[in-house]
């Protein structure tokens, strides 16, 4: 406690002493030691100082008209280096906006800045889908951006700068609304969210939009739902070991994880987490700060929101919440970050997820994949096709751009309580194994991680249709309903390899896997992660009324479904 105490003393010397301002003259001091550097075109130096204006813009009264005249006149130099370099087509466009509109207001705009405003505004929201999601330009991707970028950007940007076009403001508005009444359905109720896309280290920036929506009054939510998301969202990880014992944030997820990091990451850059404090802007007598917490029944009740054109579905069952993923993609010049942040079949917050590294680019967990005898393959663009409210069909092929062969897929997802079916209908170019991986189950010990996964491999995963494993808390179970030939199980039980789960040091997931040639074929399993109850128990196949019918103990039942044939080189 008292080392806490300390750091929150030191941390107050700092910003009421003269180390803030001594920083900002060191660092935009072509001179010093110290000196930032030039800002360049597609420099990350754009989106540092983007963030610098905005900052100071936040605070131009307490902190920036209280610097030394010719220090804000060194660091308006600095800044105004932005206003012509170039940035990536995404959302660094805020960047240059923020910039611009820093200098506007500190007396260096020029006439022409306001055109440049325009334009990239009107980029922005170009990259506009559709159910207020945002597609992040040139990186192709559909993520977590959308709240603590998009939507954390475009909302203060209103809320400082918008009184000039009330029209653009109002668009912004009604696109946060319809984001935000489906954006809830991603915490869970544990205080989790689904770990999906990219920058995962920066933990609570998940909260980044509520802030803003809530001082604009374009919130859909009321003030006591978004009390209970916060408080258990933020607790969620400071309960755990996302902090050093220094009490500084490390690069990880619920605990130290290196292998989260994207080539951009290091220690200072996790404090984009501070994005999630954005209800700090909200004045003392708002009605959030008196607000009780919403109940946990209310709070995190079921529910399910698809939004076909970007194909995703977010679903929240008795608490935990799914990203059903059936529409989205990576860029080709970002394939660094890895296609499988965006292509499993669904991101569960309760289970985590198996992340990827060079030597394994498509974990096996939720996802088809393909192997051959010297390329694994995984999917990137997905193309959605249809969906429903508890089903969604997507189109896309496994492939690399510089091997020759490929699989052609067509993808039916349906949810039923924590139990998911997943359909394929597909066309190798040549032979190959197919593997569908189930959630990947993780242990803290490596003992109980290698009783498992021996206790799996006993088995006969020949001819078993079967799979299930459990630790303390869930059970992760894998049934093969058709096409499929054996069983497997892949691990890490030991520290031999790096860790790959985003909540535990081992894991196990089952798989089922099957060769093919290049004949269609048709492949269907079910995939359950959840609590150990009767529901992780097996379905029996029967016929009513001559329609295919899966039964389960617990009374639930799946009925064939009409899966329409789309493909022409994929025979009924």
């Amino acid at each position: 406690m008292a080392a806490h105490q300390k750091k929150e003393v030191a941390l107050q010397d700092f910003y009421a002493g003269e180390q803030w301002i001594t920083c900002l003259d060191v660092g935009t001091q072509k001179a010093s030691k110290a000196y930032w550097g030039p800002v360049t075109n597609y420099h990350q130096h754009l989106v540092e100082m983007g963030l610098l204006a905005l900052s100071l813009e936040m605070v131009r009264k307490e902190v920036w008209e209280e610097i030394p005249r010719d220090t804000q006149e060194q660091v308006l130099d600095w800044v105004e280096t932005a206003r012509g370099v170039a940035t990536h087509w995404n959302n660094h466009l805020f960047f240059k906006i923020f910039v611009l509109e820093f200098l506007a207001r500190s007396g260096r705009g020029r006439p022409e800045d306001a055109n440049l405003i325009g334009w990239a505004m009107d980029e922005m929201e170009s990259m506009y889908r559709a159910g207020g999601w945002f597609r992040d330009g040139m990186n192709e991707t559909v993520d977590f951006y959308n709240a603590y970028a998009f939507y954390y950007y475009g909302l203060l940007w209103c809320y400082y700068y918008g009184q000039r076009e009330p029209e653009l403001v109002e668009r912004w508005s009604s696109r946060a609304r319809h984001f935000l009444e489906g954006y809830q359905l991603v915490f869970a109720a544990d205080g989790s969210v689904p770990n999906f896309g990219r920058s995962q280290t920066y933990r609570f920036a998940a909260l980044a939009p509520f802030g803003p929506a809530l001082a604009l009054d374009c919130c859909p939510l009321d003030a006591s739902t978004v009390r209970r998301l916060t408080e258990v969202h933020l607790d969620y990880f400071l309960s755990r070991s996302a902090c050093n014992e220094q009490g500084i944030l490390n690069i990880g997820w619920t605990d130290e994880l290196p292998l989260l990091a994207e080539s951009y990451s290091c220690e200072p850059s996790t404090y984009w987490a501070s994005k999630g404090f954005s209800l700090l802007m909200l004045p003392p007598e708002h009605d959030f700060w008196a607000a009780t917490p919403q109940s946990r029944e209310e709070c995190y009740a079921d529910g399910c929101v698809s939004i076909p054109k970007v194909g995703l579905t977010l679903r929240r069952y008795e608490g935990a919440s799914d990203i059903i993923n059936s529409g989205t993609s990576i860029g080709v010049s970002n394939l660094r970050f890895y296609a499988s942040k965006w292509s499993k079949l669904v991101y569960r917050s309760s289970a985590g997820v198996l992340l990827p590294d060079q030597d394994v680019p498509f974990p096996a967990d939720t996802c088809l994949r393909a192997e051959f005898s010297d390329q694994v393959l995984g999917r990137h663009l997905t193309y959605p096709l249809e969906s429903g409210k508890d089903f969604a069909r997507c189109l896309y092929t496994l492939s690399r751009k510089t091997y020759p062969e490929s699989v052609q897929v067509e993808t039916l997802i349906r949810w039923q309580g924590h139990w998911l079916w997943v359909e394929h209908r597909v066309q190798a170019t040549a032979p190959c194994r197919l593997r569908q991986g189930g959630f990947a189950l993780g242990y803290a010990q490596t003992s109980d991680a290698r009783s498992a996964w021996e206790q799996l491999e006993s088995r006969d995963l020949l001819n078993d249709r079967y799979l299930s494993l459990e630790n303390a808390d869930s059970i992760s179970a894998l049934q093969n309903l058709e096409g499929f030939e054996r069983g497997e199980a892949e691990a890490r039980v030991d520290d031999h390899s790096p860790r790959r789960h985003t909540h535990f040091p081992y894991h196990v997931v089952p798989t089922l896997s099957t060769d093919v040639g290049t004949a269609p074929a048709t492949l269907r399993a079910l995939m359950y992660f959840g609590p150990k109850s009767k529901e992780a128990l097996p379905w029996r196949f029967e016929t009513e009324a001559l329609i295919p019918t899966w039964t389960h103990p617990s009374g639930a039942r799946w009925r064939e479904f009409s899966f329409p044939h789309s493909l022409p080189c994929i025979a009924p």
